[in-house]
């Protein structure tokens, strides 16, 4: 099943991204705060390990789409270009990320996204 997690949207752009979500069959969930310690494995239901750590909070808007087949995905991200859904932060579901709290999905999205501007690979920058 296809399912959006949703982090940090304003109350319009979320409303107009679920519509889309619904129109194109993929289930979407806003992630709470208090969730954000939670594996995303967990969040999306893969996992029963409901144990939890801690992280700073952050307000960045994020999209992890998980189970989104290759064309699927690119009718996804073509249709949030087109409805002018600007969401800086996306990731897909892949069995390192699924692993992951919010919190570190965060903060290596931001890593990213900085190594990225830079014009370098963010994993070759890892010792």
């Amino acid at each position: 099943m296809s399912e959006i997690l949703i982090y940090n949207l304003g109350s319009q752009k979320d409303a107009k991204l679920k519509m889309l979500c619904r129109k194109m069959n993929i289930a979407a969930r806003s992630i709470e705060k208090s969730e954000y310690g939670y594996t995303l494995g967990y969040l999306l239901g893969l996992s029963q390990d409901a144990s939890k750590k801690n992280g700073e909070d952050f307000d960045g808007e994020i999209l992890y789409m998980a189970g989104l087949g290759g064309g699927m995905l690119s009718l996804f991200l073509d249709q949030l270009r087109r409805n002018k859904l600007v969401i800086p932060l996306k990731a897909v579901q892949t069995e390192t990320n699924v692993g992951f709290t919010s919190y570190e999905l965060y903060h290596e999205l931001c890593a990213e996204r900085e190594a990225f501007a830079k014009g370098t690979a963010y994993h070759q920058q890892k010792p």
